[in-house]
Protein backbone atom coordinates (compact mmCIF):
# COMPACT_ATOMS: atom_id res chain seq x y z
CA UNK A 1 0.00 0.00 0.00
CA UNK A 2 3.21 2.26 0.99
CA UNK A 3 4.20 1.52 -2.58
CA UNK A 4 1.35 2.78 -4.33
CA UNK A 5 1.28 6.01 -2.14
CA UNK A 6 4.82 6.18 -3.16
CA UNK A 7 4.20 6.18 -6.89
CA UNK A 8 1.27 8.34 -6.88
CA UNK A 9 3.17 10.91 -4.87
CA UNK A 10 5.70 10.40 -7.06
CA UNK A 11 3.79 10.73 -10.09
CA UNK A 12 2.00 13.65 -8.76
CA UNK A 13 5.01 15.44 -8.64
CA UNK A 14 5.88 14.38 -12.38
CA UNK A 15 3.04 16.41 -13.52
CA UNK A 16 3.15 19.53 -11.15
CA UNK A 17 6.78 19.67 -12.59
CA UNK A 18 6.23 18.78 -16.04
CA UNK A 19 2.95 21.21 -16.41
CA UNK A 20 4.96 24.45 -14.10
CA UNK A 21 7.82 23.65 -17.18
CA UNK A 22 5.25 24.07 -19.73
CA UNK A 23 3.83 27.22 -17.66
CA UNK A 24 7.13 28.30 -17.50
CA UNK A 25 7.91 27.66 -20.85
CA UNK A 26 5.04 29.43 -21.95
CA UNK A 27 6.04 32.53 -20.82
CA UNK A 28 9.20 32.50 -21.44
CA UNK A 29 8.09 32.68 -25.09
CA UNK A 30 5.46 34.65 -24.74
CA UNK A 31 7.23 37.10 -22.13
CA UNK A 32 7.99 39.76 -24.93
CA UNK A 33 3.87 39.81 -26.18
CA UNK A 34 3.17 40.76 -23.00
CA UNK A 35 5.45 43.31 -22.45
CA UNK A 36 4.12 45.03 -25.27
CA UNK A 37 0.51 44.13 -23.64
CA UNK A 38 1.47 46.14 -20.37
CA UNK A 39 4.14 48.23 -21.82
CA UNK A 40 5.35 49.21 -25.26
CA UNK A 41 1.40 49.30 -26.51
CA UNK A 42 0.33 51.35 -23.71
CA UNK A 43 3.13 53.91 -24.12
CA UNK A 44 2.08 54.12 -28.05
CA UNK A 45 -1.27 54.23 -27.41
CA UNK A 46 -0.52 57.59 -24.58
CA UNK A 47 1.67 59.57 -27.02
CA UNK A 48 -0.79 59.02 -29.91
CA UNK A 49 -3.64 60.38 -27.75
CA UNK A 50 -1.27 63.33 -26.40
CA UNK A 51 -0.60 63.78 -30.45
CA UNK A 52 -3.99 64.59 -31.26
CA UNK A 53 -4.70 67.03 -28.50
CA UNK A 54 -1.90 68.89 -30.63
CA UNK A 55 -4.42 68.92 -33.70
CA UNK A 56 -4.84 72.14 -35.65
CA UNK A 57 -7.01 72.35 -38.43
CA UNK A 58 -4.85 74.03 -41.16
CA UNK A 59 -6.65 76.84 -44.22
CA UNK A 60 -7.44 75.41 -47.12
CA UNK A 61 -4.81 76.31 -49.72
CA UNK A 62 -5.55 74.17 -52.37
CA UNK A 63 -9.17 75.05 -53.47
CA UNK A 64 -10.15 71.29 -53.69
CA UNK A 65 -12.02 68.75 -51.95
CA UNK A 66 -10.22 65.81 -50.51
CA UNK A 67 -11.09 62.37 -50.23
CA UNK A 68 -9.87 59.78 -48.37
CA UNK A 69 -9.65 55.83 -49.57
CA UNK A 70 -7.82 52.67 -50.66
CA UNK A 71 -5.82 50.93 -53.81
CA UNK A 72 -5.48 47.65 -54.55
CA UNK A 73 -8.10 45.55 -52.49
CA UNK A 74 -10.24 42.29 -53.05
CA UNK A 75 -12.87 40.83 -52.35
CA UNK A 76 -15.08 37.44 -53.17
CA UNK A 77 -13.88 37.82 -57.03
CA UNK A 78 -10.60 37.02 -56.32
CA UNK A 79 -9.41 33.13 -55.83
CA UNK A 80 -7.89 34.23 -52.75
CA UNK A 81 -10.52 35.82 -50.80
CA UNK A 82 -14.41 35.46 -49.49
CA UNK A 83 -14.64 39.21 -49.04
CA UNK A 84 -18.71 40.32 -49.23
CA UNK A 85 -20.22 43.38 -48.76
CA UNK A 86 -21.44 42.41 -45.34
CA UNK A 87 -17.77 42.76 -44.47
CA UNK A 88 -16.00 45.41 -46.72
CA UNK A 89 -18.75 48.26 -46.31
CA UNK A 90 -18.89 48.25 -42.37
CA UNK A 91 -14.90 48.47 -42.30
CA UNK A 92 -14.84 50.60 -44.76
CA UNK A 93 -16.99 53.30 -42.88
CA UNK A 94 -15.19 52.39 -39.85
CA UNK A 95 -11.80 53.50 -41.29
CA UNK A 96 -13.53 56.69 -42.51
CA UNK A 97 -13.10 56.07 -46.66
CA UNK A 98 -14.64 57.94 -49.70
CA UNK A 99 -13.83 55.25 -51.98
CA UNK A 100 -12.38 51.85 -52.76
CA UNK A 101 -10.28 51.02 -55.96
CA UNK A 102 -10.54 47.10 -56.26
CA UNK A 103 -8.19 45.25 -57.75
CA UNK A 104 -9.43 41.69 -58.40
CA UNK A 105 -8.00 38.75 -59.89
CA UNK A 106 -8.76 37.76 -63.48
CA UNK A 107 -10.85 35.22 -64.20
CA UNK A 108 -10.20 34.73 -67.66
CA UNK A 109 -7.80 36.15 -70.39
CA UNK A 110 -11.26 37.82 -71.31
CA UNK A 111 -11.83 40.65 -68.70
CA UNK A 112 -15.96 41.62 -67.72
CA UNK A 113 -16.75 44.86 -66.80
CA UNK A 114 -17.58 46.19 -64.63
CA UNK A 115 -17.59 43.30 -61.81
CA UNK A 116 -17.87 42.35 -58.16
CA UNK A 117 -18.53 46.05 -56.47
CA UNK A 118 -19.32 48.91 -58.85
CA UNK A 119 -20.85 52.08 -57.73
CA UNK A 120 -21.89 54.04 -54.80
CA UNK A 121 -22.63 52.08 -51.64
CA UNK A 122 -24.13 53.81 -48.77
CA UNK A 123 -21.77 56.97 -49.76
CA UNK A 124 -18.44 55.59 -50.26
CA UNK A 125 -17.40 54.87 -54.09
CA UNK A 126 -16.19 51.08 -54.67
CA UNK A 127 -14.84 50.59 -58.43
CA UNK A 128 -13.72 47.65 -60.32
CA UNK A 129 -10.37 46.39 -61.70
CA UNK A 130 -8.16 43.43 -61.98
CA UNK A 131 -4.70 42.97 -61.17
CA UNK A 132 -2.56 40.71 -63.20
CA UNK A 133 1.17 40.60 -65.13
CA UNK A 134 1.87 43.00 -61.98
CA UNK A 135 -0.82 45.36 -63.16
CA UNK A 136 -3.88 47.27 -61.61
CA UNK A 137 -6.20 47.95 -64.28
CA UNK A 138 -8.96 50.04 -64.10
CA UNK A 139 -11.31 50.56 -67.39
CA UNK A 140 -13.21 53.20 -65.83
CA UNK A 141 -16.31 51.98 -68.23
CA UNK A 142 -18.06 48.73 -69.61
CA UNK A 143 -16.48 46.49 -71.62
CA UNK A 144 -13.90 43.61 -72.04
CA UNK A 145 -10.08 43.92 -71.20
CA UNK A 146 -8.13 41.54 -72.95
CA UNK A 147 -5.29 40.08 -71.73
CA UNK A 148 -4.09 37.54 -74.57
CA UNK A 149 -2.47 41.41 -75.96
CA UNK A 150 1.16 42.15 -74.74
CA UNK A 151 1.31 44.08 -71.82
CA UNK A 152 2.62 47.29 -73.61
CA UNK A 153 -0.88 47.16 -76.23
CA UNK A 154 -2.92 46.57 -73.05
CA UNK A 155 -1.38 49.42 -71.07
CA UNK A 156 -2.15 51.54 -73.96
CA UNK A 157 -5.63 50.85 -74.82
CA UNK A 158 -6.62 51.28 -71.28
CA UNK A 159 -5.12 54.49 -70.72
CA UNK A 160 -5.96 55.84 -74.65
CA UNK A 161 -9.93 55.16 -73.20
CA UNK A 162 -9.75 56.82 -70.24
CA UNK A 163 -8.59 53.95 -68.08
CA UNK A 164 -6.01 53.57 -65.02
CA UNK A 165 -3.39 51.54 -64.95
CA UNK A 166 -0.53 51.22 -62.11
CA UNK A 167 2.17 48.85 -61.32
CA UNK A 168 1.50 46.74 -58.54
CA UNK A 169 4.31 45.42 -56.02
CA UNK A 170 7.13 47.85 -56.95
CA UNK A 171 9.88 45.97 -55.72
CA UNK A 172 9.29 43.59 -58.70
CA UNK A 173 10.48 43.69 -62.16
CA UNK A 174 8.31 45.91 -64.76
CA UNK A 175 8.73 47.39 -68.14
CA UNK A 176 9.89 50.37 -66.19
CA UNK A 177 10.36 52.29 -69.95
CA UNK A 178 6.83 51.80 -70.86
CA UNK A 179 5.75 55.46 -72.05
CA UNK A 180 1.84 54.95 -70.76
CA UNK A 181 1.66 53.64 -67.50
CA UNK A 182 0.28 56.32 -64.81
CA UNK A 183 1.41 55.40 -61.53
CA UNK A 184 3.19 52.37 -58.73
CA UNK A 185 2.61 51.87 -55.43
CA UNK A 186 5.21 53.45 -53.62
CA UNK A 187 4.19 51.41 -50.48
CA UNK A 188 2.58 48.41 -50.27
CA UNK A 189 1.14 45.86 -47.09
CA UNK A 190 2.17 42.81 -48.41
CA UNK A 191 5.68 44.08 -50.12
CA UNK A 192 6.40 45.03 -46.46
CA UNK A 193 5.63 41.84 -45.30
CA UNK A 194 7.56 39.59 -47.47
CA UNK A 195 10.63 41.38 -45.83
CA UNK A 196 10.54 40.35 -42.32
CA UNK A 197 11.85 36.72 -41.36
CA UNK A 198 10.07 33.66 -41.76
CA UNK A 199 8.94 33.50 -38.18
CA UNK A 200 7.09 36.66 -38.63
CA UNK A 201 3.80 35.17 -39.32
CA UNK A 202 3.71 32.89 -36.40
CA UNK A 203 4.69 36.25 -34.43
CA UNK A 204 1.70 37.42 -35.49
CA UNK A 205 -0.38 35.02 -34.46
CA UNK A 206 0.75 35.33 -30.71
CA UNK A 207 0.48 38.47 -30.65
CA UNK A 208 -2.99 38.51 -32.08
CA UNK A 209 -4.01 36.66 -29.74
CA UNK A 210 -2.32 38.37 -26.92
CA UNK A 211 -3.05 42.01 -28.13
CA UNK A 212 -5.25 41.41 -30.97
CA UNK A 213 -8.46 42.77 -28.82
CA UNK A 214 -7.16 46.03 -27.13
CA UNK A 215 -3.85 46.88 -29.01
CA UNK A 216 -4.52 45.22 -32.57
CA UNK A 217 -3.86 48.17 -34.26
CA UNK A 218 0.03 48.32 -32.67
CA UNK A 219 0.48 44.83 -33.50
CA UNK A 220 -0.50 45.01 -37.05
CA UNK A 221 1.82 48.02 -37.52
CA UNK A 222 4.84 45.57 -36.52
CA UNK A 223 5.02 44.90 -39.87
CA UNK A 224 6.16 48.44 -41.04
CA UNK A 225 9.38 48.99 -42.66
CA UNK A 226 10.50 51.98 -44.31
CA UNK A 227 10.56 51.11 -48.63
CA UNK A 228 13.53 53.63 -49.29
CA UNK A 229 14.80 51.14 -52.17
CA UNK A 230 10.93 51.64 -54.01
CA UNK A 231 11.03 55.41 -53.36
CA UNK A 232 14.13 56.38 -54.68
CA UNK A 233 13.01 54.43 -57.41
CA UNK A 234 10.38 56.47 -57.68
CA UNK A 235 12.71 59.49 -57.30
CA UNK A 236 14.35 58.57 -60.24
CA UNK A 237 11.67 57.33 -62.69
CA UNK A 238 9.71 61.21 -61.94
CA UNK A 239 13.42 63.07 -63.46
CA UNK A 240 12.02 61.73 -67.14
CA UNK A 241 8.43 61.69 -66.45
CA UNK A 242 5.53 62.18 -64.33
CA UNK A 243 4.74 58.84 -61.93
CA UNK A 244 2.07 59.26 -59.66
CA UNK A 245 2.88 57.75 -56.09
CA UNK A 246 0.14 55.72 -54.10
CA UNK A 247 -0.51 53.63 -51.67
CA UNK A 248 -1.78 49.99 -52.06
CA UNK A 249 -3.26 47.93 -49.11
CA UNK A 250 -3.70 44.80 -51.01
CA UNK A 251 -6.43 43.80 -48.45
CA UNK A 252 -7.93 40.41 -48.83
CA UNK A 253 -9.55 39.73 -45.37
CA UNK A 254 -7.30 35.81 -45.99
CA UNK A 255 -5.16 35.45 -42.70
CA UNK A 256 -7.64 34.05 -40.44
CA UNK A 257 -9.13 31.02 -39.15
CA UNK A 258 -12.92 30.49 -39.93
CA UNK A 259 -15.50 28.05 -39.87
CA UNK A 260 -19.38 28.08 -41.34
CA UNK A 261 -22.57 25.64 -41.58
CA UNK A 262 -22.58 24.63 -45.00
CA UNK A 263 -25.00 22.32 -46.76
CA UNK A 264 -26.74 20.07 -44.54
CA UNK A 265 -25.52 20.97 -41.00
CA UNK A 266 -21.67 20.76 -42.54
CA UNK A 267 -19.23 22.63 -41.49
CA UNK A 268 -16.75 24.12 -43.54
CA UNK A 269 -13.40 25.12 -42.10
CA UNK A 270 -11.77 27.63 -44.10
CA UNK A 271 -7.59 28.47 -43.40
CA UNK A 272 -4.93 31.23 -44.48
CA UNK A 273 -5.36 32.82 -48.66
CA UNK A 274 -9.36 31.80 -48.09
CA UNK A 275 -8.70 27.88 -49.20
CA UNK A 276 -10.77 25.26 -47.34
CA UNK A 277 -9.34 23.33 -44.81
CA UNK A 278 -12.11 20.47 -44.68
CA UNK A 279 -15.35 19.99 -44.44
CA UNK A 280 -16.53 18.27 -41.36
CA UNK A 281 -19.77 16.66 -39.89
CA UNK A 282 -20.35 18.77 -36.40
CA UNK A 283 -18.22 16.94 -33.20
CA UNK A 284 -17.15 18.55 -29.78
CA UNK A 285 -14.75 21.33 -31.09
CA UNK A 286 -17.28 22.58 -33.67
CA UNK A 287 -19.65 22.65 -30.54
CA UNK A 288 -17.46 24.54 -28.09
CA UNK A 289 -16.39 26.89 -31.20
CA UNK A 290 -19.06 27.78 -33.17
CA UNK A 291 -21.53 30.64 -32.53
CA UNK A 292 -24.02 32.55 -34.04
CA UNK A 293 -22.96 32.98 -37.68
CA UNK A 294 -22.33 36.70 -38.54
CA UNK A 295 -23.17 38.92 -41.59
CA UNK A 296 -20.95 37.11 -43.70
CA UNK A 297 -21.77 33.56 -42.31
CA UNK A 298 -19.02 32.84 -40.23
CA UNK A 299 -19.93 31.02 -36.80
CA UNK A 300 -16.09 31.11 -36.07
CA UNK A 301 -13.47 33.40 -36.37
CA UNK A 302 -9.64 34.18 -35.53
CA UNK A 303 -8.34 36.86 -37.32
CA UNK A 304 -4.56 38.09 -37.69
CA UNK A 305 -5.56 40.51 -40.84
CA UNK A 306 -9.27 42.15 -40.91
CA UNK A 307 -10.46 44.74 -43.63
CA UNK A 308 -10.13 47.44 -41.38
CA UNK A 309 -6.64 46.79 -40.29
CA UNK A 310 -5.70 46.93 -43.98
CA UNK A 311 -8.14 49.79 -44.55
CA UNK A 312 -7.10 51.98 -41.84
CA UNK A 313 -3.45 51.01 -42.35
CA UNK A 314 -2.60 53.22 -45.20
CA UNK A 315 -4.55 55.35 -47.04
CA UNK A 316 -4.49 57.55 -50.65
CA UNK A 317 -5.75 60.79 -50.18
CA UNK A 318 -6.87 62.70 -53.77
CA UNK A 319 -7.57 66.25 -54.22
CA UNK A 320 -10.77 66.55 -56.38
CA UNK A 321 -13.49 69.11 -57.40
CA UNK A 322 -16.44 66.34 -57.31
CA UNK A 323 -17.23 63.04 -55.88
CA UNK A 324 -17.50 61.00 -58.50
CA UNK A 325 -15.15 57.79 -59.72
CA UNK A 326 -14.05 60.06 -62.62
CA UNK A 327 -13.08 62.79 -60.95
CA UNK A 328 -11.16 60.68 -58.00
CA UNK A 329 -9.20 59.25 -61.24
CA UNK A 330 -8.72 62.04 -62.86
CA UNK A 331 -6.70 63.66 -60.32
CA UNK A 332 -4.80 60.50 -59.23
CA UNK A 333 -3.97 60.47 -62.53
CA UNK A 334 -2.58 64.39 -61.77
CA UNK A 335 -1.15 63.32 -59.02
CA UNK A 336 -3.10 65.50 -56.58
CA UNK A 337 -2.54 62.83 -53.99
CA UNK A 338 -0.98 61.80 -51.20
CA UNK A 339 -0.35 58.94 -48.68
CA UNK A 340 -0.59 58.57 -45.23
CA UNK A 341 -0.34 55.78 -42.33
CA UNK A 342 -3.73 56.50 -41.11
CA UNK A 343 -3.47 54.20 -37.97
CA UNK A 344 -0.97 57.11 -36.45
CA UNK A 345 -2.92 59.39 -37.26
CA UNK A 346 -5.33 61.10 -39.53
CA UNK A 347 -3.93 63.48 -42.09
CA UNK A 348 -6.89 65.23 -43.26
CA UNK A 349 -6.07 68.93 -43.92
CA UNK A 350 -2.21 68.18 -44.78
CA UNK A 351 -0.83 70.04 -47.75
CA UNK A 352 2.04 70.78 -50.33
CA UNK A 353 1.69 73.90 -52.70
CA UNK A 354 3.69 76.34 -54.60
CA UNK A 355 2.99 79.88 -53.74
CA UNK A 356 3.68 82.76 -56.93
CA UNK A 357 4.97 86.24 -55.47
CA UNK A 358 1.48 87.39 -55.07
CA UNK A 359 0.66 85.06 -52.42
CA UNK A 360 -1.90 82.76 -54.93
CA UNK A 361 -1.85 79.21 -54.82
CA UNK A 362 0.09 78.63 -58.58
CA UNK A 363 0.58 74.55 -58.00
CA UNK A 364 -0.33 71.66 -55.59
CA UNK A 365 1.23 68.70 -55.42
CA UNK A 366 1.35 66.63 -58.57
CA UNK A 367 1.29 69.93 -60.74
CA UNK A 368 4.19 71.34 -63.10
CA UNK A 369 5.15 75.09 -62.80
CA UNK A 370 7.38 77.05 -63.96
CA UNK A 371 10.18 77.71 -61.50
CA UNK A 372 9.95 81.66 -62.16
CA UNK A 373 6.45 81.46 -61.26
CA UNK A 374 7.52 79.36 -58.17
CA UNK A 375 8.06 82.08 -55.26
CA UNK A 376 7.52 79.51 -52.03
CA UNK A 377 6.60 75.79 -51.87
CA UNK A 378 5.20 75.43 -48.36
CA UNK A 379 3.70 71.98 -46.72
CA UNK A 380 0.97 72.20 -43.83
CA UNK A 381 -0.01 69.82 -41.54
CA UNK A 382 -2.69 69.24 -39.07
CA UNK A 383 -0.18 68.21 -36.52
CA UNK A 384 3.25 68.78 -35.61
CA UNK A 385 5.66 66.98 -37.73
CA UNK A 386 9.35 66.69 -38.89
CA UNK A 387 9.12 68.13 -42.60
CA UNK A 388 11.94 67.00 -45.06
CA UNK A 389 11.70 68.69 -48.20
CA UNK A 390 13.43 66.75 -51.07
CA UNK A 391 14.01 67.71 -54.74
CA UNK A 392 15.26 64.77 -57.44
CA UNK A 393 15.27 62.64 -54.25
CA UNK A 394 17.71 64.72 -52.35
CA UNK A 395 16.94 66.47 -49.20
CA UNK A 396 16.86 70.41 -49.51
CA UNK A 397 15.27 71.46 -46.23
CA UNK A 398 14.10 70.22 -43.16
CA UNK A 399 11.96 71.30 -39.80
CA UNK A 400 11.16 69.96 -36.44
CA UNK A 401 8.00 69.54 -34.30
CA UNK A 402 6.86 72.47 -37.16
CA UNK A 403 3.20 72.63 -38.17
CA UNK A 404 4.55 74.37 -41.96
CA UNK A 405 7.28 74.55 -43.51
CA UNK A 406 8.41 77.13 -46.55
CA UNK A 407 11.14 76.80 -48.74
CA UNK A 408 12.06 79.21 -51.73
CA UNK A 409 13.09 76.78 -54.93
CA UNK A 410 15.77 79.92 -55.87
CA UNK A 411 14.19 79.18 -59.47
CA UNK A 412 16.11 75.54 -59.33
CA UNK A 413 14.28 72.95 -61.62
CA UNK A 414 13.09 69.61 -60.00
CA UNK A 415 10.82 67.65 -58.80
CA UNK A 416 10.12 68.54 -54.87
CA UNK A 417 8.40 66.19 -52.46
CA UNK A 418 7.87 66.42 -48.64
CA UNK A 419 7.66 63.42 -46.25
CA UNK A 420 6.37 64.20 -42.86
CA UNK A 421 7.33 61.99 -39.35
CA UNK A 422 5.46 62.18 -35.96
CA UNK A 423 7.42 61.66 -33.28
CA UNK A 424 6.52 57.82 -31.49
CA UNK A 425 8.19 55.90 -29.12
CA UNK A 426 11.45 58.62 -29.11
CA UNK A 427 11.57 58.13 -32.90
CA UNK A 428 10.87 60.18 -36.04
CA UNK A 429 8.22 57.55 -37.60
CA UNK A 430 7.04 57.87 -41.66
CA UNK A 431 3.00 59.31 -41.70
CA UNK A 432 3.03 61.03 -44.78
CA UNK A 433 4.21 60.91 -48.48
CA UNK A 434 3.41 63.37 -50.68
CA UNK A 435 3.64 63.47 -54.70
CA UNK A 436 6.57 65.69 -56.27
CA UNK A 437 5.50 69.66 -57.79
CA UNK A 438 7.64 69.58 -60.64
CA UNK A 439 9.15 73.20 -61.45
CA UNK A 440 10.75 73.15 -65.01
Amino acid sequence: MNKIKRIKRVAFRIIIGISSLVVLLFLIVTAPFWWRHWVTYPKLEKERTALSLKYQAPTDFSGKQTYKGVLHAHSFWSHDSRGVLSEILPAAKKAKLDFIFFSDHKHSKLDSFPRSFHGIYDGIIMESGTESNGMMISPMQEGIVNWEQTDAQLIKSVVETGGFVGYLHSEEEHDWANPDFQAMEIYNIHTDLKDEEKTFLLHMIVNAAINGHTYRHWAYRELFDTQDAILKHWDNLNEKRRIVGFAAVDAHNNQSFRARYAKEGQVEWVGPNAKTLKIVEPGWKEKLLLGKPDEAGWAFKFEIDTYFDSFNFVNTHIFCDTFSNRDLIDHLVKGHAFISFENLAEAKGFQFFARDSLGNTAAIMGDSLSVQKSHQLIAVSPFPVKFTLLKDGEIKAEAEEAYQLEFDPKQAKGNYRIEARISLNDEWVPWVYTNPIYLY
